[in-house]
């Protein structure tokens, strides 16, 4: 079998699907965030920065629920289950319509607090160790692999090495567009295109920052954003007008 390489250029969007988060205590005591889609019928939905979102996701601090609510509520579903059989009796967790180029029918997922800690520390540790990146990322068993081994990767790349793409034609020519409708699947986005794009992923240098962000090959970026850069300057600017009334 023979693979053709191509280069395409590829549009993502990021869509937002209008969701209200709240905070309840499960029959186990633990904090649990809960969905409450707005049907399509009266939904607006809008396109978020998916880059900017990932960051302030790598960024939250663990135990922090006023962040990881705030956080939710700026991506709107979380994950979602498909389910041709979801109807109304989902209440307000019946996640179903069209979206732009996509179409889904199921239910958005409640996410205890800890299990998207959880999620924030294995997204960090791939993205800090290339090993375990390639790992997520790996190539499929080969031919001679046991049945067992190719549905286990099968399963893990439906969730986690997956993203669906239409064509859209404008103007005499097709154009590659990706459209994200969950926060889990704005994740794998924004690490898929990175990698495409030939990216490292380094250590951002705000000392109270230092989540992993994607520097291309010859550039000199040290910084995860044009704020981190900025909160650095602002603070050596201060330092250095405090030296100054010192008189050092």
């Amino acid at each position: 079998m023979s693979r053709e390489k191509l280069w395409l250029s590829v549009e993502i969007a990021f869509l937002r699907i209008p969701t209200e988060w709240t905070l309840e205590k499960d029959d186990q005591g633990r904090w649990v965030a809960v969905p409450a889609v707005t049907q399509m019928t009266s939904a607006k939905i809008t396109e978020i920065d998916g880059w900017g979102l990932r960051r302030r996701f790598l960024r939250m601090k663990r135990g922090d629920r006023k962040a990881a609510l705030q956080f939710l509520q700026g991506v709107g579903v979380w994950r979602a289950e498909p389910d041709p059989k979801a109807s109304l009796k989902e209440g307000n967790k019946l996640f179903s319509g069209a979206f732009s180029a996509r179409a889904f029918n199921g239910r958005a997922v409640s996410v205890p607090l800890d299990d998207l800690w959880r999620v924030q520390q294995g997204w960090l540790k791939a993205l800090r160790d290339p090993r375990a990146l390639k790992k997520r990322l790996g190539l499929p068993p080969g031919p001679g692999a046991k049945s067992g081994e190719r549905l286990a990767y099968g399963l893990k790349t439906a969730t986690s090495n997956e993203l669906p793409m239409h064509i859209e034609w404008r103007g005499g020519g097709a154009f590659a567009v990706i459209e994200t409708i969950t926060g889990m699947e704005m994740l794998i986005a924004t690490t898929h295109l990175d990698l495409l794009r030939h990216a490292d992923f380094e250590g951002c240098a705000r000392a109270d920052c230092g989540i992993p962000f994607a520097r291309r090959s010859g550039h000199n970026q040290i910084y995860c954003s044009t704020e981190c850069a900025h909160v650095v300057a602002q603070r050596a600017l201060r330092e250095r007008k405090k030296r100054e009334e010192d008189g050092l």
